[in-house]
């Protein structure tokens, strides 16, 4: 396998299966059902675009962004919610590939900069080191708080 092996395309209702398997290696178990929930509001949003990997007929990774306006200055910004790619295809190109897609999305959009997050866990290291060759710089902190659901 090589980059000019790998089609990146938007995602279809057709990759559903295979985007609920990627966030469950992610890390984020999801049933098939949870993905089609979630794929339709997704879709149903302009501001959002998902983005998928495939390699001989096979979706291998995706990309989930989407943009947003500052706050604290003028413009538009886009951050990278979801990125993942199959264990059994890492470090052949594809996560790269993903990121300089969702680059050219963000551009088309009109975005000054695309930002994502990432989890402090030892697991996310090799992720974070893959960041920083990727050309991203760690600007900040995050911090969650879950709510009450309602």
């Amino acid at each position: 396998m090589n980059e000019n092996n790998i089609t990146i395309r938007y995602a279809v209702a057709q990759d559903i299966p295979a985007l609920a398997s990627l966030m469950t290696e992610l890390g984020y178990p999801t049933t098939v059902a949870e993905m089609q929930q979630r794929f339709v509001q997704i879709q149903s949003h302009d501001d959002y675009a998902t983005f998928v990997a495939v390699y001989q007929h096979e979706v291998v990774g995706m990309i989930g962004v989407f943009k947003n306006i500052y706050y604290e200055k003028n413009g538009i910004y886009a951050r990278i919610a979801a990125l993942v790619v199959n264990g059994a295809h890492r470090n052949k190109g594809i996560g790269k590939l993903l990121i300089q897609q969702a680059e050219k999305w963000a551009i088309e959009v009109g975005a000054s900069a695309l930002l994502l997050n990432s989890g402090n866990r030892e697991e996310r290291k090799v992720a974070h080191t893959f960041y920083q060759q990727q050309g991203f710089e760690p600007k900040t902190t995050g911090f969650v708080k879950a709510l009450k659901e309602l």
